[in-house]
């Protein structure tokens, strides 16, 4: 084992089903989704982690964890994206709280990473992607590119080269860091 990438997670997208925008909101967010998408995001990276990180520290050739995390572990989500006409604030969609939560808790998880088994050759680092172009509606990709320098969301295959540089010997001297590729959004 030389590679781990921990990438799996929900992603709660905001749709306009009844019943998903008002549980979307925190007030209403179901204590069964904290758990459920927790589960997945944060204690699954935890427990990959564990088990292959230790696997790498044992076998005395080291290894790489990356952590996947997302342009809003560094900030909030602009609630103001998902906005629908015609709705009351109180009913107004949002992105989920747990999104956030998970991805900064991966974050802490990949600092802490780097040091635990640093000695043992074992590196740690997060990649925060911005937003990508998915077939989004014109309306949310207008507003979210507006506060992109870029202008733009990134297309599916323009982390691929991060990945493999995070996960390469090029990288060798990097270890505990975030890298945030989000067209420039975060320095808005």
């Amino acid at each position: 084992m030389d590679i781990l990438v921990n990438n799996a997670a929900i992603d709660p997208k905001v749709k306009g089903e009844q019943g998903v925008l008002e549980s979307s909101r925190l007030e209403h967010f179901p204590l069964e989704q904290w758990d459920l998408q927790l589960a997945v995001g944060l204690t699954g990276a935890f427990l990959c982690s564990q088990v292959f990180g230790s696997a790498m520290a044992r076998d005395g050739k080291g290894g790489v964890i990356l952590n996947i995390a997302s342009d809003l572990s560094v900030f909030s989500p602009d609630q103001r994206l998902y906005r629908r006409d015609g709705l009351a604030d109180d009913k107004q969609p949002v992105k989920p709280v747990t999104y956030s939560v998970i991805k900064a808790g991966l974050i802490g998880l990949t600092r802490y990473l780097a040091t635990y088994w640093a000695e043992c050759g074992v590196r740690a680092n997060a990649l925060s992607p911005g937003g990508v172009f998915t077939g989004q509606s014109e309306e949310f990709v207008q507003r979210l590119t507006a506060l992109i320098p870029l202008g733009r969301m990134a297309s599916l295959d323009e982390y691929r080269a991060a990945v493999q540089f995070l996960c390469s010997d090029a990288s060798a001297y990097l270890n505990g860091q975030n890298i945030v590729m989000d067209g420039g959004r975060c320095v808005w």
